[in-house]
């Protein structure tokens, strides 16, 4: 682990923090459909920001609309940051936050850095999904959570110890 991941620490991105989301995220800097996903994402408040002083070194979402279970749609570490235990730490702060026994991520079987991370991580597949992106299926990964990490049933308003990481539509 790189100096720059033992030195991490995890927040909740606000929209003040777009800025930084975008400079760890070169698909948001030519793709504005990114852009507005990652804005509905932070006010949401489904975002968590690693970094370490003043330095963003990468984020990931979770959100509960994944058959009621924790899924993370995206993780994203800088460029410069890869291969230095950002988003295994990520993965990590986001298993402790999950209110779910279940967590569920996905990557495209083009993406063998995500998989090998999500292996890393301890997640091991359990389906594809076919026709997401021509030619490259999706694969979906699942994880269970040990019952300590469970503070809350996000249903049940007014049971977390943290906010819920979702705004109720």
């Amino acid at each position: 682990m790189s100096a720059a991941a033992a030195d991490l620490s995890f927040r909740r991105a606000v929209e003040a923090d777009l800025p930084l989301l975008y400079e760890c995220d070169p698909h948001s800097k030519v793709h504005e459909s990114r852009r507005l996903e990652l804005r509905r994402m932070v006010q949401q408040n489904s975002c968590l920001l690693a970094v370490a002083g003043s330095r963003p070194l990468g984020f990931a979402m979770l959100e509960y609309s994944f058959f009621g279970n924790g899924f993370i749609p995206l993780i994203c570490v800088a460029t410069e940051h890869h291969g230095n235990g950002v988003g295994l730490a990520l993965l990590r702060e986001l298993e402790l936050q999950c209110y779910t026994a279940k967590l569920f991520n996905s990557a495209n079987a083009s993406n063998g850095p995500a998989q090998h991370l999500f292996s890393r991580a301890g997640f091991t597949r359990s389906g594809i999904i076919e026709n997401l992106d021509e030619g490259d299926p999706e694969f979906i990964y699942f994880k269970a959570l040990p019952k300590a990490s469970q503070t809350a049933n996000p249903s049940v308003k007014g049971t977390g110890l943290r906010p819920a990481p979702y705004v109720e539509r």
